[in-house]
């Protein structure tokens, strides 16, 4: 992360998906590059851990059981603690009404499955500097 101009060590990040090995990989890589991360396995938990911790963003997996990442996005958009941290999708969909739907329910970019993770740290700092 050394190539940034911004100061983005430490920064808060939640990884929302209901695969273990998904959240475990994300975790390692991004604790590696030193933010903070919280992890929630359901889109659920997903909404309470960010009302009440305030991440900086959010990796949100699409296809969950109970609310999906649509639904889970639509409601952190709603809420007015929560409407400006930027989510990024994480997702298996890559076909254009996947995509579109993404960037309607208030997503700020998609990163599809099985995701490198060397896109991934690039794209969280990109987004991370325009917050």
């Amino acid at each position: 992360m050394s190539s940034s101009p911004f100061d983005l060590q430490g920064a808060r990040i939640l990884i929302v998906d209901d695969v273990p090995a998904n959240l475990d990989v994300l975790c390692q890589a991004l604790e590696t590059a030193g933010y903070q991360v919280q992890v929630a396995p359901s889109g659920e938990l997903a909404l309470k851990v960010a009302r009440r911790s305030a991440p900086e963003l959010i990796l949100l997996d699409v296809m969950m059981p109970g609310l999906d990442g649509y639904a889970v996005c639509r409601r952190l958009k709603e809420g007015e603690a929560t409407r400006e941290i930027p989510v990024v999708f994480l997702t298996g969909r890559d076909e254009t009404e996947g995509v579109v739907e993404g960037f309607r329910a208030g997503g700020v970019d998609y990163i599809v499955k099985p995701f490198q993770t060397e896109e991934v740290l690039v794209r969280v700092e990109n987004h991370l500097a325009r917050a």
